[in-house]
């Protein structure tokens, strides 16, 4: 049958989702919303609209006020979607809540609100599962999921995906954390699983499922883009409310609090921005970033008469006075000084990208692939853009006779070198040209997938996987 959208309908049915779910629809989503419901009318057997939407008003309208919310949100996503604001996460916000988290009796909590299929908090357990061990972390974590369609929310539960969601995830990651399943899918593993609840929510109508300062980061990702103003402001007020001090917002890249809320001091962090709740941000213009006083305090008057104290212990060097040691001897050869600089400077920052690189290679060259893996690993875990990790990690695993995975590796070198700015190229290659390292790591990638019994060309082998 073919049903005529009036203004009249347009209205009615746009009031409903504003009122049932803070969605907004204006009149460049007015012919979606006409075939959605124009496919409900058929099913539901209605002849109008008018009599759609008092049944969906009506008590016994809940299964169908449920399968139109399904229809008309958008479950659209990927794993590690936006990588500056993964990266901000993996380096900055994330190691920071785990360790404000130590020994602590309330869990390190993640509340990502409207997660669609999952993706997202399976990225950020994880993320958190890969961060634990380098920071010595023992805390618990718990994440939990919500969305307003029970649809996203089943396959979230049955956490198995395939296609184009999974083509940002790194293949490191991805062996690690993902088991293969018939047909190209991949599911979850029950570590990272056991981390994440799911759960059926409607931001705008139920109540929060968290007290106050329960949460330590919300991630609430493209979600207020469908959400009127006044909506918006409600519910970044109930994150605020949610939030225990110092806990973090993250918003999708196009979403901002700009005239919403002036509760949050806005943080800029490895290319990206997040929102932190603090209490000095009250009172602020709304969007004026928190800067903290640079005025220096006064210092106490000198007590001439008073007998001199001892002179301080020497203090032990900075990581990157550290890591500088590190990069030095490793220029000099001499590799044994170069892995104990790098060594203490991780463990001073377990998160020093570079210093890994520099550990590893060193232990690679002294004949240590064994050893010199695990560090390399997790350079291009924290840099997926590190094509000299890729790359001396790809001649480690092959001179291991791990040859599949020296193959992985060798593409995702020749895709981060090729992607590198020319400046950061040029430092890190000695002159030497990158189109033609990136053609080098192809063929060394075809030779190792032939000597593990799987050739493949240079065109299609990575396909699905960052590296």
């Amino acid at each position: 049958m073919t049903v005529a959208f009036t203004d009249t309908d347009f209205a009615a049915v746009r009031d409903y989702l504003a009122a049932e779910a803070g969605l907004a629809f204006d009149e460049g989503r007015r012919a979606g919303l006409a075939a959605v419901v124009a496919e409900r009318l058929r099913a539901c057997d209605l002849p109008d609209v008018r009599s759609y939407v008092a049944w969906l008003s009506a008590p016994s309208g809940q299964t169908e006020r449920q399968l139109l919310l399904d229809a008309v949100t958008v479950q659209e996503t990927q794993f590690f979607r936006n990588q500056p604001q993964m990266q901000a996460l993996r380096r900055r916000v994330l190691p920071e809540l785990l360790r404000r988290a130590a020994g602590r009796e309330r869990p390190l909590t993640i509340w990502s609100a409207g997660c669609s299929t999952g993706e997202e908090p399976y990225s950020l357990a994880m993320m958190l599962l890969e961060l634990a061990p380098m920071l010595g972390a023992t805390s618990g974590v718990r994440i939990l999921g919500t969305d307003v369609s029970a649809e996203a929310v089943r396959a979230a539960g049955r956490a198995t995906y395939t296609g184009r969601t999974l083509e940002p995830v790194p293949a490191m990651v991805r062996d690690r954390w993902m088991e293969r399943r018939p047909g190209g899918a991949y599911a979850v593993k029950e570590q990272a699983r056991r981390l994440v609840e799911v759960r059926l929510h409607n931001l705008v109508t139920d109540p929060p499922p968290f007290g106050r300062g329960e949460v330590d980061l919300v991630v609430c990702r493209n979600v207020t883009i469908y959400f009127g103003r006044d909506t918006t402001r409600l519910l970044v007020g109930t994150f605020h409310d949610v939030l225990a001090e110092g806990g973090y917002l993250l918003l999708g890249h196009s979403e901002t609090l700009w005239q919403v809320s002036n509760a949050f001091a806005l943080v800029p962090m490895d290319g990206a921005f997040v929102y932190r709740r603090a209490h000095d941000s009250r009172g602020r213009a709304p969007g004026r970033l928190a800067v903290p006083s640079r005025r220096a305090r006064p210092r106490p008057p000198v007590n001439k008469s008073s007998p001199s104290r001892p002179p301080a212990e020497p203090t032990q060097p900075a990581p990157p006075e550290l890591l500088t040691t590190a990069q030095e001897r490793l220029e000099a050869g001499d590799y044994p000084a170069a892995a104990a600089a790098a060594q203490q400077a991780l463990t001073a920052d377990p998160l020093l990208t570079p210093a890994y690189v520099v550990l590893g290679q060193a232990r690679s060259t002294l004949g240590q692939d064994d050893v010199a893996v695990p560090p390399l690993r997790k350079a291009v875990y924290l840099d997926p853009a590190d094509g000299n990790a890729h790359f001396l990690l790809a001649g480690a695993l092959s001179r291991l006779g791990q040859h599949a995975a020296a193959s992985v590796s060798y593409r995702a070198a020749a895709r981060a070198v090729s992607a590198m700015p020319p400046e950061r190229a040029a430092a890190l290659l000695g002159g030497r040209d990158a189109g033609q390292l990136a053609a080098l790591c192809e063929r060394l990638a075809d030779e190792a997938a032939a000597r593990a019994g799987h050739p493949a060309t240079s065109a299609g082998a990575g396909r699905g996987s960052a590296g």
